[in-house]
């Protein structure tokens, strides 16, 4: 079976690896198209597409991008010349259905099964919040609204099948949506033999971190994920408990990273926060620098945690994790882990001193951790489902 992927993430090397898994597989074709490029605004440059790894099977098909920045928007250049080209017999858009990519592959291939990816978790009512938004005088909320609200109905139209990132997104779309085509679960696997428990003394002696209890935090650094509450239990915690936190973003005056640094600075905890910035392939090293990696992501009123990456990643790495309520976490944790409730320091620092006087737990919960990572939301996992869903009518 010849399957087209389109994926913005597959930029980075490390992301492509179901891919490659895939095209291991006797009897299919996988040919992958990621952004030649992408911009980074907050450092004015740009990340050029890493080449394939030595040995991939996958063909690597890197293309211009038209308006980079615009999620939904975005577009490939050279994509109908190449999809003519290739004749796919599926295209795997790793975009929402209410995308304009999933549009051009409805226009270029109408005959090839069209399955978008969502990691959409909430109902939202876009042409409503449009009305309202008109109701209210607010223009641009109104627009955006009304055109995401068409993007999706089209969207809708134009693809053959849906895979959903989690539980609650698959009841989203097939029990309050009434989805009526072929839809499944396709998680974001995570590479067991990249992120696997290893030995980081040396690493954690380079970081200032021999002789600490380490409390990790990985990933996007916006409000909703939380990170200042991370920093409030910090203070609540003895002085040998440290942060490392991955600041991928620059402290730009007013951005929220740097106001996580001076919220530090006012609780007189910011020698204890250690920063670093690495790329995805050198992560799991510093995850194993780590007691404990923490999530305490904030639901709002147009979102709540999708999945969760970064905990499957910690998990397989043998690391126990924390995790709030938020959307995907409790069904990602289940009991391999500790939840706590939102917006809670307090539980926050308890779950950690929890974990921090008891080492037969930490070892218990990073061993079942890992366990449920291999089962469901492995690589190998992903490949199956996929493999599921594009074979499915």
């Amino acid at each position: 079976m010849k399957v087209l992927v389109v994926s913005y993430a597959s930029l980075n090397e490390p992301h492509r690896a179901p891919y490659d898994r895939l095209a291991n597989e006797p009897g299919w074709q996988v040919d992958l198209v990621a952004p030649e490029s992408i911009p980074i605004a907050a450092a004015n440059t740009s990340k050029a597409c890493d080449p394939p790894s030595a040995g991939a099977r996958y063909r690597l098909h890197p293309l211009p991008l038209r308006f980079p920045s615009s999620g939904r928007f975005i577009l490939f250049r050279g994509l109908g010349a190449l999809t003519r080209r290739l004749d796919p017999d599926v295209i795997f858009i790793e975009q929402d259905p209410g995308s304009l990519v999933v549009l051009e592959a409805w226009a270029i291939a109408p005959r090839a099964k069209r399955i978008a990816f969502t990691v959409e978790n909430i109902k939202h009512h876009r042409f409503l919040d449009a009305a309202n938004a008109v109701r209210a005088l607010k223009g641009r909320d109104a627009v955006r609204d009304a055109l995401v609200g068409t993007l999706c109905a089209l969207g809708g139209a134009a693809t053959t099948g849906l895979a959903c990132i989690s539980r609650e997104g698959l009841h989203l779309f097939r029990d309050e949506e009434h989805w009526q085509k072929p839809i499944g679960i396709v998680p974001l696997g995570t590479d067991t033999t990249r992120f696997r428990p290893l030995e980081v003394a040396g690493k954690r002696s380079a970081l200032g971190l021999h002789d600490a209890f380490v409390v990790g935090y990985f990933g996007r650094l916006v409000p909703e994920k939380g990170v200042h509450l991370l920093v409030e239990a910090l203070a609540m915690l003895p002085a040998t408990t440290k942060l490392l936190l991955d600041m991928f973003i620059n402290f730009e005056p007013g951005s929220y990273a740097a106001s996580i640094m001076n919220r530090a600075r006012e609780l007189g905890v910011d020698e204890r926060i250690v920063t670093i910035d690495v790329p995805h392939a050198d992560v799991p090293q510093y995850m194993n620098c780590c007691d404990v990696v923490v999530l305490p992501s904030l639901t709002t009123n147009r979102w709540k945690e999708q999945f969760g990456r970064v905990l499957p990643e910690a998990m397989s790495c043998g690391v126990p994790v924390i995790g709030s309520r938020s959307g995907n976490i409790p069904d990602m944790i289940e009991d391999t882990g500790l939840l706590v409730p939102e917006h809670s320091p307090d539980a926050i620092a308890e779950a950690i001193r929890r974990l921090e006087s008891d080492p037969g737990l930490r070892s218990r919960l990073g061993a079942k951790g890992r366990e449920r990572v291999i089962r469901h939301f492995s690589v190998e996992a992903q490949v199956e489902q996929m493999k599921a869903l594009f074979r499915g009518p």
